[in-house]
């Protein structure tokens, strides 16, 4: 009989570490002073111009420490950008709000300048809990990077891969859920396939717990410019700008829906065992988002533009 893998087990962080890590959040992770006043015109043309956010229910935010729960749309966290942005804008530094991130999107130096941005915190169960502790708000995306990275053929799908822990972390801390709906985002890079084997081949489940090394339309242009160059020189002068476009999102419109806060503690049913309970709580808070985000892409008229 062939025994059953064993789970590694999680990282353990300690007072010390954590007190660290939000000392970091409080001085947005070493970066100088002034750097979001340099950056923030720029983040602003791509809020207003660029993405052209629609945000609605900015108003069902409660003054209490909340845990925001949304859907994860497109790749290089710039839909968590512009969330942000409109967080920052709306409250001007009265109230403070933190996001877990995948440990690629606050080591790596490429990314590091939004992580910044959003106020990144790394995604482990004991970080979650200390922030709302301090009363912080937090916001998660239990669909992760695997949510991230579906294909574009799925992008009006909402899809949490059964993650309930987003749940335990609310009953637990007892704080309310505000749930965000986003919509568009997943048009910024079109993912043909999330390359789950690339992924297992190259070792990044494993190594970086990344499930996918997606395939987009924009990187399988820059192959077949490379390619056929070998035969007619012409696609090789295409290749640069293909390159750069697999970097580059597509200037999708871009559309946030903030839903009234929900105290799970209220949709508990008696007689359920709490597996059951959970179950039953994750189907109808899915239900709820699948609902309102097929609400919302129902009024796009094309992709893209909006």
């Amino acid at each position: 009989m062939t025994s059953a893998k064993k789970k590694s087990p999680q990282k353990k962080y300690s007072k010390t570490k954590l007190d660290r890590i939000f000392k970091q959040v409080e001085n947005n992770w070493g970066v100088p002073e002034g750097f979001s006043d340099r950056v923030d015109p720029f983040i602003d043309g791509l809020y207003r111009h660029y993405f052209r956010v629609d945000l609605q229910g900015l108003e069902n935010i409660p003054e209490e420490t909340i845990l925001f729960v949304g859907n994860h749309n497109g790749l290089f966290t710039f839909e968590t950008l512009m969330l942000t942005q409109a967080f920052l804008k709306h409250f001007k530094g009265r109230r403070r709000a933190v996001g877990l991130a995948h440990g690629v999107a606050i080591d790596n130096p490429m990314y590091k300048w939004i992580s910044v941005r959003v106020g990144a915190i790394p995604a482990h169960p004991e970080v979650a809990r200390e922030a709302l502790r301090r009363k912080v708000s937090l916001l998660v995306y239990p669909g992760g990077e695997k949510e991230a990275m579906r294909p574009y053929a799925d992008r009006k799908k909402v899809d949490f891969y059964g993650r309930k822990g987003f749940l335990k972390l609310a009953l637990k801390s007892k704080v309310r859920i505000v749930p965000i709906v986003s919509v568009g985002a997943h048009e910024s890079y079109i993912i043909l396939d999330r390359g789950e084997e690339i992924a297992e081949r190259l070792g990044l489940k494993k190594h970086l717990r990344i499930h996918g090394f997606p395939i987009t339309a924009q990187s399988v242009f820059f192959l077949w410019c490379v390619v056929t160059g070998m035969v007619t020189f012409f696609p090789l002068l295409l290749a640069p700008g293909a390159f750069a476009s697999i970097f580059i999102p597509l200037p999708t419109k871009m559309t946030f829906r903030i839903l009234p806060p929900i105290d799970l503690r209220s949709w508990l049913k008696d007689g359920l065992t709490e597996d059951e309970n959970l179950q039953q709580l994750y189907d109808r808070f899915l239900t709820l988002m699948q609902s309102v985000h097929s609400e919302e892409y129902a009024k796009r008229r094309f992709p893209v533009i909006g």
